[in-house]
């Protein structure tokens, strides 16, 4: 049997011009490419004039998600010119490398060793290195490189074996093969262990291939592994010992779109790839000098409205020449044409250089897999909707803003939604500033991942709503953290997932039957009351979600006195915040008794003694607005709270929690005005000074209109009313100078 071995660099376009001149010249009866033989069964499927590159293979353990790799293919890669020959000429092709079912068991096997040895399992592999005759490097080639005065191993490559054109296919596979034998003589790859046994079984599938009878095998391999294949006869015991008893697991293959931002990725066996756009040129214009690269780009500079004339392009194409031949290149790569870009059209702003590395050198290309391929029945679902809703699967970020009154609208939303429920990351809701329920806007941007997210809920259903409905039914089932049920309801009634809403309703119940936290309930009623509203536009029978509503406020007022005794500091905002929210959104509820009923609940917390000054402050003022406390009510409370014998911290408090964020009962209530007035007059300095932070953070809230009235109001001292408040007024002996410094104090709080 005759073995021809062509060592390749993954996605090298070189490489992929050679490869497909020596598949012509030696026309052979079986192709073997690198790759686990697991790629088989989705190569075995491809109809070439219906997938576009670029593509991958997605492999992964159904019962482990995280062990999954992506095998990228683009059109200029070797491996993917090789099953395009092997089909257009029926030729037998085979994939050969470790199998996954081998390497997902060897990866699961180390680490149940890891977690079972702790820290010692790192400490075992590095023993094993010191045993080789040869020194280790991470990265043989760039020896050879660095002796050849390169201090880049790609740019190397690249110079002499993608870019320079050999007098033959055969001599530039004769060459790679030479240069790597001569680095596995001098050097062990850093992968060694890993290496070895891959190479083992590509040395198996040529045995198998010689046994099976066939004449003229070509195998497309990665250029380090061509010379150790060649030795496939001699390595035939060694290997049989290595592929002994290795642990398996399960994997499944599927094909998906790939991006040319993720041909970078270093995953399955591609290696990393910085500029597709730029190899994709080279592979669809072979005969190009840099004039066709150079127009392209001059192309992108225009559309972002810069004036690039045909001149500048001529400029930038002889400079580029001129690098290549002083760098003695046949022509101008890469580096030398973004060089001349720079220096030529952006004027030495390489940051404009960015136009053309996201746009042309990267590019936005982004392969495509008919919708007739096998699919899990939740892929092919997730792409009838896409097809159905006329969204687009692209890498760069596109936004959708739908009108939630139009039935599409309303639907594309319903899905959107769902797939957030899912956790799979394609859309992104965006805030927006408009009144009402009715707008939404969503931002899409693909990444080849979140077909692997797609896959991993395949367990829950079917299609995207069973799914949605099953997984958010399973995290509610296991919790009891009333605020995640309430948001997990939130999203179930945006999702239009009725049953689960049911579901989610019936476990808050029983775990607030279990608590009797005000803060917890609070958090839970607050979110239930806003989302009451979106009833008429989501369609949402509310008469359950009212029904636990007034449990949670009944609750909440029968225990909230008792809550908000002896709290400290940090609790105390909580429950000030809290309460304050409630407030603001039981209006929305438009009941009338349920209303009242939570007035009643403040008042008695008003009267209780012991509770939080911040707390009892604002329900004073909360009940003041509600008219259930009159002026002289508020007065007097206001009195008691600044009354000499409280402690001043207490008072600043009180007056925190009183006024929250509203300054106008000061200006318009000048009995409450010179209660604050005088108290503020009495306070010693030092007492002043410490209360400065919280009073300056009080006012600090008001809008600018308020404090210059405050500040206003407070250079002519006590209000109108003053003659009524003899208790409070200054004393007889009164001292300008230091009123100058309580003005100057009072403006300091205003921050006037």
């Amino acid at each position: 049997m005759e073995i021809n071995i062509l060592g390749i660099r993954h996605h090298g376009v070189g490489s992929a011009i050679n490869t497909v001149q020596r598949l012509k010249e030696l026309e052979p009866d079986l192709i073997i490419v690198e790759g686990p033989m697991e790629l088989m069964e989705s190569i075995e499927a491809i109809d070439l004039k219906r997938f576009k590159p670029p593509l991958a293979i997605l492999t992964y353990n159904p019962d482990n998600l995280k062990q999954s790799a992506f095998y990228p293919f683009a059109e200029y890669s070797p491996e993917w010119q090789a099953f395009i020959f092997a089909q257009a000429n029926k030729i037998k092709l085979l994939t050969a490398d470790l199998p996954l079912q081998f390497s997902y068991g060897i990866e699961a096997k180390k680490q149940a060793e890891a977690v079972e040895l702790g820290e010692e399992a790192e400490e075992i592999k590095k023993p094993e290195i010191e045993k080789f005759p040869l020194p280790v490097h991470p990265r043989p080639l760039e020896a050879i490189a660095h002796a050849d005065g390169y201090t880049n191993a790609d740019l190397w490559w690249e110079h002499y074996f993608e870019q320079k054109q050999l007098v033959s296919a055969a001599e530039h596979f004769e060459a790679v093969l030479s240069v790597m034998a001569a680095l596995r003589q001098n050097y062990v790859n850093g992968d060694y262990h890993e290496n070895e046994l891959r190479e083992a079984f590509m040395r198996e599938a040529i045995r198998k291939a010689e046994k099976d009878g066939f004449k003229k095998v070509v195998f497309v391999c990665g250029a380090w592994h061509a010379p150790a294949l060649l030795s496939y006869k001699e390595m035939k015991k060694e290997d049989q010992l290595l592929m002994k008893k290795l642990p398996k697991k399960k994997v499944k293959t599927s094909w998906i779109p790939w991006l040319n931002s993720r041909l970078s990725w270093r995953s399955g066996y591609g290696a990393g790839l910085d500029s597709p756009g730029w190899y994709e040129h080279l592979w669809k214009c072979q005969n190009d000098d840099g004039k066709k690269w150079l127009i392209k780009a001059a192309a992108v500079f225009r559309e972002k409205e810069f004036d690039v004339s045909t001149a500048h392009v001529i400029e930038t194409y002889r400079l580029a020449t001129s690098l290549a031949a002083m760098r003695n290149l046949s022509r101008p790569g890469l580096a030398e044409m973004d060089e001349a870009i720079v220096s030529v059209i952006c004027m030495g702003d390489d940051v404009q250089l960015n136009y053309v590395r996201d746009n042309l050198t990267i590019g936005k290309n982004m392969g495509r897999v008919p919708a007739d391929m096998p699919k899990l029945p939740i892929q092919a679902d997730f792409d009838q909707k896409v097809k159905r809703y006329r969204l687009q699967i692209r890498e760069d970020e596109k936004t959708y803003p739908l009108d939630l009154r139009e039935p599409r609208g309303l639907e594309k939303s319903i899905f959107l939604h769902r797939l957030s429920i899912l956790e799979i990351q394609w859309a992104e809701l965006q805030t927006v500033r408009s009144k009402g329920t009715f707008k939404e806007v969503w931002t899409l941007a693909w990444q080849p991942e979140i077909m692997l997210q797609i896959i991993d809920k395949a367990i829950w259903g079917n299609d995207i709503e069973i799914a949605a409905q099953n997984y958010v039914n399973n995290i509610a089932e296991n919790s009891n953290d009333v605020q995640q049920l309430t948001q997990l309801i939130q999203s179930s009634i945006v999702a239009e997932l009725f049953d689960s809403v049911d579901f989610m309703i019936s476990r808050i119940e029983i775990v607030v039957s279990l608590s009797s936290d005000v803060a917890l309930l609070l958090e839970a009623v607050i979110p239930l009351i806003e989302i009451s509203r979106y009833s008429d536009i989501r369609q949402t029978d509310k008469a359950v979600l009212l029904n636990l509503i007034h449990n949670l406020l009944s609750k909440i007022n029968i225990n909230l006195p008792t809550a908000c005794y002896g709290l400290d500091d940090e609790m105390a905002i909580r429950i000030f915040t809290l309460v304050t929210k409630l407030n603001d959104v039981i209006t929305l509820l438009r009941a009338e008794e349920l209303i009242e009923d939570w007035l009643d609940a403040l008042e008695q917390t008003s009267n209780e003694v012991g509770v939080s000054y911040l707390i009892q402050g604002a329900t004073y003022r909360i009940l003041l607005d509600a008219q259930r406390f009159d002026s002289l009510t508020v007065q007097t409370g206001f009195s008691r709270a600044l009354s000499v014998g409280e402690e001043p911290m207490h008072s600043a408090a009180w007056i925190e929690g009183f006024l929250k964020g509203s300054a106008m009962i000061l200006i318009l209530d000048n009995t409450i005005w010179n209660i604050l007035y005088n108290w503020t007059y009495d306070l010693e300095e030092k007492i002043f000074d410490d209360l400065l932070p919280i009073l300056r953070r009080t006012f600090s809230n008001f809008s600018n209109n308020e404090r210059k009235q405050i500040g206003k109001k407070a250079k002519e001292g006590l209000g109108v009313d003053s003659e009524s408040l003899t208790v409070f007024q200054p004393a007889v002996n009164f001292d300008p100078e230091m009123a100058l410094t309580t003005l100057l104090s009072v403006k300091t709080i205003l921050n006037l």
